[in-house]
């Protein structure tokens, strides 16, 4: 097994990753998408899961031939094998111990898998957990800019100046100014919730954003931890067969009788992966046909919304009492607002 550079590797993942939105197929499915009509996109959902199902069975009929075909090559392999008992139990050894080296091997391909994976999710998790903490910072100088104070003072303030309210025997006047200070606090409670900033928030997204670098660290030095590592293992598990394979007798034919039954279950198994990766651009294409309802869905969903908020806002700028579910409403549109 030729170990791959870094810069292999990489061209390698990322080929993979676009191959399905760069298929012929599904470019031609992407254009046409958004005119597409209900029905449209029901027959080709049809047609598609039909193809699947097709598939499936082709797929099924292929798996039977392959291993018979690999029975018929073990048959011959296990008498071209026909040796005597030393080089027998020679062979066992080696045998052993060169599915010990695969067993090994294979680990650390898993490994690999593994923390390849979970480096690319991470990759997303980072930069998102950055602009997080970006985000909070700029509040925090706009909250000093604006409120002057932390929402967690405001709300301490709010909390015993209507305690003292509520419990304490008040003049009218005393009373009335009261009122006016809570007042003034709940506006800038207000604004501070227009902001949204909270020190607490911030410290945990710092916190986030350095746990999954550090994260992204580890899987990144393990990739190449196993990749060595396993490449150790292949090649003494390739030489181990080499030495099997000299240690071997075969009678006349078996040989050729075995290679020709590995040829074509090799051929079954290439027709077996062919198909999956047809299936796998059909479920591509399905996704892709999904992911436009659920945007329509979407869009049709906002428009209702923006329709209720413009009508609301239209009642606030008439001077007319709003309702709590009309306030919630407008403070949800605002988050929205900050968030684009």
């Amino acid at each position: 097994m030729k170990k791959m550079t870094q810069e292999e590797q990489v061209n390698s993942e990322n080929n993979i990753e676009q191959s399905l939105d760069e298929h012929p197929e599904a470019i031609e499915l992407q254009d046409k998408l958004s005119g597409m009509s209900k029905d449209e996109m029901k027959k080709d959902t049809d047609a598609f899961r039909a193809d699947v199902s097709q598939m499936s069975s082709k797929i099924d009929q292929l798996k039977k031939a392959r291993a018979e075909h690999n029975a018929d090559a073990r048959h011959h392999r296990n008498m071209r094998n026909n040796v005597s008992d030393e080089k027998s139990t020679v062979i066992e050894k080696l045998r052993e111990e060169a599915t010990i080296e695969k067993e090994l091997r294979d680990k650390c391909n898993e490994q690999i898998r593994s923390n390849k994976a979970r480096r690319e999710e991470i990759k997303d998790e980072i930069r998102a957990a950055w602009a997080k903490v970006k985000e909070l910072r700029e509040r925090y100088y706009k909250m000093k800019d604006e409120v002057g104070v932390m929402p967690e003072q405001l709300t301490d303030e709010i909390r015993d100046l209507e305690w003292q309210q509520q419990t304490t025997s008040l003049t009218p006047d005393e009373d009335a100014a009261m009122t006016k200070r809570i007042t003034e606090l709940y506006e800038k409670a207000y604004s501070a919730h227009l902001i949204g900033y909270s020190s607490d928030e911030t410290e945990k997204a710092v916190e986030t954003a350095k746990a999954l670098s550090e994260e992204h660290d580890t899987a990144h030095q393990n990739v190449l931890k196993y990749a060595e590592k396993g490449q150790v293992h292949h090649e003494r598990m390739t030489k181990l067969y080499e030495k099997i394979d000299k240690s071997r007798t075969g009678g006349s034919g078996l040989h050729e009788k075995y290679l020709d039954s590995r040829q074509a279950a090799d051929i079954a198994h290439k027709k077996i992966v062919e198909l999956y990766e047809k299936i796998k651009l059909n479920h591509h294409l399905l996704d892709l046909i999904d992911d436009e309802q659920i945007k329509r869905r979407h869009q049709k969903s906002q428009k209702i919304l923006k329709e209720r908020i413009q009508k609301t806002k239209e009642k606030q700028s008439s001077n007319k009492r709003m309702t709590l579910e009309e306030l919630k409403l407008l403070i949800g549109d605002d988050e929205e607002d900050e968030e684009e």
